[in-house]
């Protein structure tokens, strides 16, 4: 009997130590606690499945091949609560689009500094595993690229992507979008990160075959936080 009894007491102290443990956990999603820590700085590199959406002057949707490209920059991390930081930084990023119609082929590298501005949720799954989902702007200012034409008869032109005049092709060198992304934050210093950029600004000025060009951006990013 008194092993009976032994037996429902640890059952019972198990039970209430669980739903503690799980009580805990819920309340855990969302910390307004007052972050440990200031300002977390690091630095990021990685893969730009870099694209865009165009129309025609009738209106008519084009769709551009992906274009495989780079991103590399630094970051701050600005807390404002254990659950919630501002994210920024500057990046430089390497974008476009591949263009292959019949005997054509049109390819874009445009390249940007950017800023995002995100809203950063914060969750730990241990002291070790972190994890981050990032939504909120960008704004970028073109500094350089070119485009380059070509058929296949071997004839071709290659222009530099901004400025003006008849050798330029004359694109916005402004640029801004949404960013949306996760990532993972293993021993409070490697980073693992996945992001999506969704352009609202359109990318060219006047174009005889395109309107209402914006870019797409797919960014797979590896990192070090100091």
């Amino acid at each position: 009997m008194k092993k009976t009894l032994l037996v429902i007491a640890c059952a019972v102290l198990s039970l209430t130590a669980s739903a503690q443990r799980a009580s805990s956990s819920s309340s855990s999603f969302f910390s307004t606690e007052k972050a440990e820590g200031g300002i977390e700085f690091g630095i990021r590199a990685g893969m730009n499945i870099a694209n865009a959406s165009a129309s025609d002057e009738n209106g008519v949707s084009i769709s551009p091949g992906n274009r495989t490209a780079f991103h590399i920059g630094v970051t701050a991390d600005i807390p404002l609560m254990q659950s919630l930081y501002v994210q920024t930084g500057l990046f430089f990023q390497n974008k476009g689009h591949k263009y292959k119609e019949d005997e054509y082929t049109e390819t874009s590298k445009p390249m940007y500094l950017e800023i995002p501005i995100l809203a950063s949720y914060r969750y730990d799954f241990s002291d070790a595993l972190q994890l981050q989902i990032n939504a909120g702007p960008y704004f970028g200012y073109g500094i350089g690229g070119k485009i380059k034409a070509e058929w296949n008869d071997d004839d071709s032109y290659e222009v530099d992507f901004f400025g003006d005049g008849d050798d330029n092709y004359g694109a916005n060198r402004f640029n801004c979008g949404l960013q949306f992304g996760a990532g993972l934050t293993f021993s409070n210093h490697y980073y693992l990160g996945f992001a999506y950029q969704l352009g609202l600004s359109n990318v060219i000025k006047t174009n005889d075959d395109y309107d209402n060009v914006k870019d797409r951006n797919w960014m797979i990013s590896l990192g070090y936080n100091f």
